[in-house]
């Protein structure tokens, strides 16, 4: 994937505290998980439409969880740094 910014883009997701590496490879790692599931589709000859998977409510909550719990993760953590550097 060959992203262009500008440096003004560049200060804005820096001042925002976006890792724009980080996002490239979460797309990179997206992409590879459809072709896996695709591939894996075909060996079952089924066919594997990701929009549908999306409008499935059971996905719809599990996203939701995960996404609960991976913010909760990181609101503790960012507690424990804070606390880790007021004692310092």
């Amino acid at each position: 994937m060959n992203v262009t910014i500008s440096r003004r883009q560049s200060k804005l997701y820096e001042s925002r505290g976006f890792d724009l590496r980080k996002w490239e490879a979460l797309i990179e790692e997206g992409n590879e998980l459809r072709k896996e599931i695709k591939l894996i589709a075909n060996e079952y000859d089924v066919e594997w439409d990701e929009l549908d998977d999306e409008k499935d409510e059971k996905v719809s909550e599990a996203l939701r969880k995960q996404r609960q719990e991976r913010k909760k993760k990181d609101d503790d953590s960012d507690d424990k740094k804070k606390s880790d550097d007021d004692e310092s």
